[in-house]
């Protein structure tokens, strides 16, 4: 039997969460977004309560610090941000407001409020065209820069709670049981007649073309359509979880997140998602990355999330040697309390099929190691990625989830096993 060998990647030390907590505003405040326009300067925004106007907060260096802006309101429910330029932001939020500055955030100035109106979305198509959406169907438009907003002609009294536009034209809005497209810049809006359940609000919404785009909703649903919603199809989103906000980094690779520290991740476009670890079980209510790999999601109790390689959990090459069988060892230790690993082996898919091991070369194949509950609910994918034959190694952390029993299966190559082990707190 000829033996293949493999590159060893010496990885040191064990990061249970590949999303860490990478800051903590104090006092603790519910971030509603979090917006970067570049890899280091971004945005995020809370009502601050007990007289503190210091509702906007703004980094420079990638998220290490925060540095407080005056909004000019307190208590207010600052709900959206959108960057024109690290200077030039616009904000949306409760009783009508609109903010902009010019300065990057020296100085906040009032475009438009309405004290009975809620603005829960914000786009900008150009530097002086700009959409609101928001309480009551109220869709808004101005032309220039935010001087003068505009009402315009909206198909419903639904509440609104975002929007997405691929150009000057055409557009996107979600809300309450809706979906609305436009191609003729706010002019009209063409119900696209999204799938939905009673209660139910499509909270963000993305498209990638004309045709092809989703929704994520407050029912831990989404959908997905590729003809311009003539037709949906509810994908399987991994979780039950409320979903708030969607980003995708490009045409496979997305990101959602949602209720008790839901975080989803997709590699193909949007069909398929799989759980992602998350350091925190509290509301996420806003994801924004600014590469491929590094990451932002604010928190309802006032947390920044940071990823720097796209939440995945290390998955440890322990050995040189292609093995010769598919297998899955047991998790150790048993019972575990909070982290325990998880070793798997991949044997070449030419060993597999004829019991000979011709070259390394043979290529990587898809790989998933997923969490099962005791009820057999999905509630994490640790491994979904492409790996080449060998022996890995892979923690799970238990540090969320209660006392009990819980399956992980490994499928791989057309192999699939499944195995028992037990959390003890």
């Amino acid at each position: 039997m000829k033996k293949v060998f493999m590159l060893l990647i010496n990885l040191t030390g064990l990061i249970y969460s590949q999303w860490n907590v990478s800051y903590t505003f104090n006092p603790a405040q519910s971030l509603q977004a979090i917006k970067f326009y570049d890899a280091n300067t971004g945005y995020t925004c809370a009502p601050v309560y007990g007289g503190s106007f210091m509702e906007i907060h703004k980094t420079t260096n990638a998220g290490v610090n925060w540095v407080d802006q005056n909004a000019g309101y307190t208590g207010t429910r600052l709900m959206s941000i959108f960057i024109l330029h690290p200077d030039t932001v616009y904000i949306s939020g409760n009783e009508g407001i609109i903010l902009k500055t010019v300065n990057g955030g020296t100085n906040w100035v009032t475009i438009n409020s309405e004290p009975t109106l809620q603005l829960w979305g914000i786009f900008f198509v150009n530097s002086f065209t700009g959409f609101v959406v928001g309480s009551s169907g109220r869709i808004m438009k101005t032309t220039n820069a935010g001087v003068n907003w505009v009402n315009q002609t909206s198909p419903v009294l639904a509440a609104l709670s975002n929007l997405y536009f691929l150009n000057e034209n055409t557009g996107f809005i979600c809300g309450s049981t809706v979906a609305f497209k436009t191609t003729n810049a706010g002019t009209n809006w063409l119900n696209m007649n999204a799938p939905f359940i009673s209660f139910e609000t499509f909270r963000d919404i993305y498209f990638f073309n004309e045709n092809t785009g989703l929704y994520v909703s407050d029912a831990g649903r989404i959908g997905k359509t590729t003809n311009s919603g003539v037709n949906w199809t509810l994908v399987n989103s991994g979780t039950t979880e409320s979903l708030f906000g969607v980003k995708f980094t490009d045409i496979n690779t997305g990101y959602a997140c949602g209720n008790n520290g839901a975080i989803l991740r997709t590699t193909d476009g949007g069909n398929n998602w799989s759980v992602q670890t998350s350091p925190v079980v509290e509301i996420l209510t806003d994801v924004w990355f600014t590469s491929a790999n590094t990451g932002y999601i604010s928190t309802w109790q006032g947390k920044i999330l940071k990823t720097t390689n796209g939440g995945m959990v290390p998955v440890t090459p322990i050995s040189t040697e292609v093995p010769e069988a598919f297998g899955l060892s047991q998790n150790y230790p048993n019972p575990f309390n909070p982290a325990t690993k998880i070793r798997f082996s991949l044997p070449s898919t030419s060993l597999r099929l004829r019991g000979v091991v011709d070259s390394p070369s043979e290529g990587e194949e898809q790989v998933k190691l997923i969490i099962y509950d005791v009820l057999g609910n999905e509630i994490e994918t640790p491994v979904n990625e492409k790996l080449a034959p060998g022996i890995y190694e892979v923690t799970f952390n238990g540090a969320n989830y209660s006392s009990g029993i819980y399956y992980y299966r490994l499928i791989a190559g057309g192999c699939t096993d499944t195995k028992k082990m037990v959390l003890v707190k």
